[in-house]
C-alpha cells in the first residue's frame, strides 16, 4: 500500500493528529481508534502508542496494550512515566521511570524524572538522594542541562524545607550550569539573589568551592 517509509509515517501522523484533535474535543473512543489506526499504519511510531498507554494506565482497563507493542527502550519508558506524571499519576509514573533508570543508570534526565515523581508522592528524602546522583550523571542527551535541573530541583526542595542557604547554593550551581534557564532565574529571585549578585561571586575560586558543596 505504501511505497516508502516516509509515506507510511505521513499517514500515521495524520491519524495521530486527528486522534489528538478528537481527544481534546472529548471524543475519546474515536480518538482511540485513530491512535490504533496510526499504530497499524506504522508500528514503529511511538507517540500514538504513548497516548494509548496513558489512557490504559489512567482508566485501569484490563486490556494490556503492551502485549501488542512492548516498551523496549529506556526513552519510551521515560516518556510514558513523564506523561503519567503530567496527568497526575505520579505513583504509576514511578514504575516506568524506575525501569528507565534501571536500563540507563547514569542518565541525568531519567533520574531527574524519577526524583520529580518521588517528590510528588512525598518521598522527599529519596528524591533528594536521586537528585544528588543526577547532578553528576553524564550519560544520555544534554547531561549539562539535566545536571543543572537536578541542582535546581534540589534547590526547590531545600527552599520548601526552609533550608534557605542550601537552596541558594544549589540554585547558584544550577545557574552556573544553565544561566539562560528562566525557571532557575525565577527561583533565584525568590531566594533574593538578583542579577548582580549572581554575577559578582563567580570567580574561578568560588566556582570550585560551590562544586565541592554536597548539601
Amino acid at each position: 500500500m505504501f511505497e516508502t517509509m516516509f509515506e507510511r509515517r505521513s499517514v500515521a501522523e495524520e491519524h495521530y493528529q486527528r486522534g489528538l484533535h478528537l481527544k481534546r474535543k472529548g471524543f475519546l473512543l474515536e480518538a482511540e481508534q485513530e491512535f490504533r489506526e496510526s499504530l497499524e499504519t506504522d508500528p514503529a511510531y511511538f507517540d500514538p502508542l504513548l497516548e494509548l498507554l496513558v489512557e490504559q494506565e489512567e482508566s485501569g482497563i484490563s486490556e494490556d496494550i503492551r502485549s501488542e507493542q512492548l516498551l523496549r527502550r529506556a526513552d519510551q519508558k521515560y516518556k510514558l512515566g513523564m506523561a503519567l506524571l503530567q496527568h497526575n499519576r505520579a505513583e504509576k509514573a514511578i514504575r516506568h521511570l524506575e525501569a528507565a533508570c534501571e536500563l540507563e543508570s547514569d542518565n541525568a534526565r531519567y533520574i531527574c524524572g524519577l526524583a520529580e515523581a518521588m517528590a510528588v508522592i512525598g518521598q522527599k528524602k529519596e528524591a533528594m538522594e536521586r537528585l544528588r546522583i543526577a547532578t553528576a550523571a553524564r550519560s544520555g542527551s544534554e547531561p549539562d542541562k539535566y545536571n543543572a535541573r537536578a541542582n535546581y530541583l534540589l534547590g526547590k526542595l531545600h527552599y520548601k524545607a526552609g533550608n534557605i542557604n542550601r537552596a541558594k547554593r544549589r540554585l547558584m550551581m544550577a545557574y552556573s550550569q544553565d544561566p539562560k534557564n528562566g525557571e532557575i532565574s525565577a527561583m533565584l529571585k525568590r531566594v533574593r539573589i538578583g542579577a548582580l549578585k549572581r554575577m559578582l561571586p563567580w570567580t574561578t575560586k568560588s566556582k570550585r568551592h560551590i562544586k565541592r558543596v554536597r548539601a
